[in-house]
């Protein structure tokens, strides 16, 4: 979950170009969200970068039909993590997800992806929010995407038709870390 801050911002036929802080991180084909603008019509989620240039700090992305002269703004870009994909998490819990559970299970896929990017960003790893750094860590965005979509409508983990409850969890969040590589000792 990557973060940057926008200063300016030009459209042309809903070509648009935002200059950032600074653009390290991302990628051409990256997704990311675009928020704060000044218009509510031009923040936008979900949108993938077609162009970055380095030198000049800016990001094109196609939203809209929208032309827009060149002004200074504050808004921010969130660069989506994406190690797993919600056809990733669908082979994993054995169905197509579709209508209202799709929904749900796009925003915990997405909400997997970044806390798993988070979890190894505090554990000291630098790691790039749309390049797995390894099919363990995959794994484990799969697992957590898997179990956060089982828990919907519990009160606490994965829901149970037992006669008798269930006092522990049957989420697995410590083989979930073990994959990720995190709760030990700090990298570097």
């Amino acid at each position: 979950m990557i973060n940057k801050d926008i200063t300016n911002i030009v459209a042309t036929s809903g070509v648009f170009t935002l200059t950032l802080s600074e653009v390290n991180g991302i990628l051409v084909g990256s997704r990311v969200d675009v928020g704060g603008l000044p218009t509510s019509a031009w923040n936008t989620t979900n949108v993938q970068i077609t162009a970055v240039n380095a030198t000049n700090k800016t990001i094109q992305y196609s939203h809209g039909n929208f032309t827009i002269a060149s002004q200074e703004v504050w808004g921010q870009v969130h660069v989506q993590t994406t190690w797993a994909t919600i056809a990733d998490v669908e082979d994993y819990l054995g169905f197509t997800a579709a209508g209202s559970d799709l929904d749900y299970l796009t925003i915990c896929v997405d909400a997997a992806n970044d806390k798993s990017w988070v979890w190894r960003a505090s554990a000291g790893y630098y790691d790039h929010p749309n390049i797995s750094p390894g099919t363990n860590a995959k794994l484990g965005v799969i697992l957590l995407a898997g179990m956060l979509y089982r828990q919907k409508g519990s009160v606490d983990g994965f829901q149970s038709y037992q006669d008798m409850s269930i006092n522990a969890s049957t989420g697995n969040y410590g083989e979930v870390k073990k994959l990720l590589g995190v709760n030990r000792a700090q990298v570097g």
